[in-house]
């Protein structure tokens, strides 16, 4: 019996540092996202963000606020896909002002970038509705100090 479609729901997060926004890139077709996965059946979005990054980077983040809510309906040539991604702010655990240079990544399908924001529209950057979410100043603030400092921990569990 074939597999009846399904909703994904994806928790994405928005790590920046002065003007750069850490993404993921997809090292066979090179397109870019944010870094993130999908959500398990009864797991908090925020938790299954936090456990993504540890999976793919072993980054540890401290997962912030909910800041954007998208839709997506596409075809990627394989299959129909609906998703529902929910992006969250997120810093380096420990709430160091500096993260690292290089994110490696632990999945040899992935890779970590650090991208200029005024690089953005030359990028190929799915969904394209987060991609325009970023090019207009959506999310990022670039003056904020450590996130870790403004939320407790207790709050993202």
């Amino acid at each position: 019996m074939p597999k009846s479609p399904s909703i994904e729901i994806i928790a994405r997060g928005l790590l920046t540092h002065h003007g750069r926004v850490l993404l993921c890139r997809n090292v066979k077709h090179g397109y870019y996202y944010l870094p993130g996965g999908h959500v398990e059946f009864a797991e908090p979005a925020r938790v299954a963000l936090d456990r993504e990054m540890q999976e793919e980077c072993g980054l540890g983040v401290v997962v912030g606020p909910l800041l954007l809510t998208g839709e997506e309906c596409f075809h990627d040539g394989k299959k129909e896909h609906h998703e529902i991604n929910l992006v969250f702010h997120m810093e380096q655990l420990g709430g160091a002002s500096t993260p690292p240079e290089q994110v490696p990544s632990i999945e040899e399908h992935i890779a970590f970038d650090w991208v200029e924001l005024a690089q953005l529209p030359e990028c190929v950057l799915y969904p394209e509705s987060i991609k325009a979410w970023l090019m207009s100043g959506g999310g990022v603030d670039q003056d904020s100090g450590p996130m870790a400092s403004r939320f407790h921990r207790s709050n993202h569990a």
